[in-house]
């Protein structure tokens, strides 16, 4: 309790995604719900993992920028239930969005998300960005960490090259990738249309039971010409050499690629 108070002295009171936090953990995981953020009404299969996307997307606008024009074409690859397409369709209504979800519960919240709030210029497409269109298996773990991968419980899922979306457009301003550990060989695959887009904003995910591919990623995006900046995400030991790799991955990141 004391601490508590002498929280709210030093930091004032706590701000509206911190409470939409709070509210989430009390929450069984996992879980359908709806719940209003500001003007919008959310609808979501895991209450906690959308509230944290709510507070980096909406509170500390981890991926604001400035486009070129008042349209810009943003490419959204794993949307979950569309926190991203419905802040970016608020600071820029003119824009195009393309959002890409596989799982199909996620998806109907999605689908639901942009027609409920009234979000226009976003297109929502069901499918699992990757280096072929052939389809591929997809296990869903009710929240935002679906992937793909085999398995009893997997299912199969539509897929698309990313390349070839890329290549469909002269320009993207922005691409945004969180596809829980097929992000290294998307963008390998891609070469050098990455040249087309203006801005990457990718999250790197690094299981402990595969080797690390960090540098590969970097190198595609340096051989692109971009610059990046590195954001760790989640808790990170403080003493790596004596703590063990956390299962099932130890190392997570926020990499914002970005021209000159």
């Amino acid at each position: 309790m004391i601490r508590s108070i002498l929280s709210r002295i030093v930091h004032g009171p706590p701000s509206e995604e911190a409470r939409l936090i709070n509210a989430a953990s009390a929450f069984a995981r996992h879980v359908p719900h709806s719940f209003a953020y500001r003007d919008l009404t959310i609808a979501c299969t895991d209450f906690l993992s959308v509230a944290w996307q709510i507070a980096e997307t909406f509170g500390e606008e981890r991926i604001r920028f400035e486009p070129r024009d008042r349209a810009p074409l943003i490419i959204d690859c794993g949307a979950n239930v569309g926190i991203t397409a419905l802040y970016q369709q608020q600071r820029h209504p003119r824009a195009r969005i393309i959002a890409y979800e596989p799982d199909p519960k996620v998806f109907a919240c999605l689908e639901r998300n942009l027609r409920v709030n009234g979000a226009q210029g976003v297109e929502a497409r069901r499918a699992a960005v990757g280096v072929h269109s052939d389809g591929v298996s997809f296990n869903s773990d009710g929240a935002d960490g679906g992937s793909v991968s085999e398995g009893s419980a997997a299912t199969e899922v539509p897929s698309l090259r990313l390349r070839e979306e890329l290549l469909a457009h002269e320009r993207i301003d922005l691409l945004k990738i969180d596809i829980e550990g097929a992000e290294t060989d998307v963008l390998i695959d891609c070469g050098d249309v990455l040249q087309r887009v203006d801005r990457i904003f990718v999250e790197y995910h690094s299981h402990t039971a595969r080797p690390q591919r960090l540098h590969e990623l970097l190198a595609v995006l340096t051989a692109n010409g971009f610059r990046y900046h590195l954001r760790g995400i989640g808790a990170a030991p403080m003493q790596p050499f004596l703590a063990p790799p956390a299962a099932p991955m130890d190392l997570q990141l926020d990499i914002h690629a970005f021209r000159s």
